[in-house]
């Protein structure tokens, strides 16, 4: 994280002291003192979060259904936000939260990760009330945190949690890069942030056109 930002909340020029507090006569009003400043500290990027509503009515198409909850670039504001909303867990079968860099969408199409791909850990439904939350917060702090290696930090553009009937995912989302190594850092930096155990797997497949075959789009390049 970059250095912090001091920040000050300006004093209505309307609140001065009366004539009488001027003139020091008896029952005078106090001076108002300056307001204590508020120190911020700024993260590396500006970070959007998304909230999926899983229309069936056919009343809002996709990006409709992808409403933006707030953008952050802070320490503090980041947990401002994360304090006032429902946890993964609570949400509604079907809906997702999605964490983005600011300017990318969470689809395949946006320019941000067409060619990019995906790191996704399966959780079974007995789980969402045990480790879903944690998994989520621990993933999302690694990824606005930015601890890792530049071109690491670089090739990650956001992550999502969706809740389904069957199994819930958590997913870490990867821009296109000519760097394998960087995709497979991702990864071991998401299993390692999260605690997952060794023996359970997590596969990085990428994103396809939906034109193209179901296996192809579901074929995984790497796990870990």
């Amino acid at each position: 994280m970059s250095e912090t930002v001091l920040l000050t909340n300006e004093v209505d020029e309307s609140v001065s002291p009366t004539n009488d507090a001027a003139n020091g006569e008896e029952g005078a009003v106090a001076l108002i003192s300056d307001p204590e400043p508020v120190l911020k500290h700024p993260l590396n990027s500006t970070w959007t979060l998304f909230y999926f509503i899983n229309d069936k009515s056919g009343n809002f198409n996709w990006q409709e259904s992808q409403a933006v909850v707030a953008s952050f670039n802070t320490v503090e504001d980041f947990w401002a936000l994360f304090n006032h909303i429902e946890n993964a867990s609570k949400l509604k079968i079907g809906f997702d939260y999605s964490l983005f860099k600011n300017g990318i969408l969470p689809a395949w199409e946006d320019s941000g990760n067409t060619g990019g791909g995906k790191w996704t850990l399966n959780t079974s439904r007995h789980q969402r009330f045990t480790d879903l939350d944690n998994y989520w917060l621990e993933l999302i702090m690694m990824m606005v945190g930015e601890n890792e290696e530049e071109y690491v930090n670089n090739v990650i553009t956001g992550a999502v949690v969706s809740l389904r009937m069957k199994q819930d995912r958590v997913c870490l989302w990867c821009a296109p890069t000519k760097k394998p190594e960087a995709i497979l850092k991702a990864g071991k930096a998401m299993k390692r942030c999260m605690g997952i155990p060794p023996n359970t797997t997590i596969d990085y497949t990428v994103h396809s056109n939906k034109s193209t075959s179901r296996n192809s789009s579901l074929r995984s390049l790497y796990s870990l």
